[in-house]
């Protein structure tokens, strides 16, 4: 059962761009939001890709637990990305 989701992060996840699926090699699931905010208060002029830079930089540092990974976009729910045994696709 999922704990309920203050209202902090409900506004956090209703702002991003972005969700990634991963589904790890030990059979752990765990959704991962985008997050397009800058260092020091700066905008980002493209937040979509600033988000979907970040989600590939995670899943490439952490490749080796990863079994397969879908980037979705948040508010038209097209898959973008899907990386699976070691590979974007």
């Amino acid at each position: 059962m999922a704990a309920a989701r203050s209202a902090s992060v409900q506004k956090f996840i209703a702002q991003a761009h972005t969700k990634l699926l991963v589904y790890y090699l030990d059979g752990g699931v765990r959704t991962w939001y985008g997050r397009h905010h800058l260092p020091e208060g700066r905008l980002a002029a493209d937040p979509r890709a600033v988000e979907i830079k970040r989600h590939d930089r995670y899943v490439a540092k952490t490749a080796p637990h990863i079994k397969v990974a879908l980037l979705y976009d948040q508010r038209t729910g097209e898959e973008i990305r899907r990386f699976k045994n070691g590979a974007l696709s």
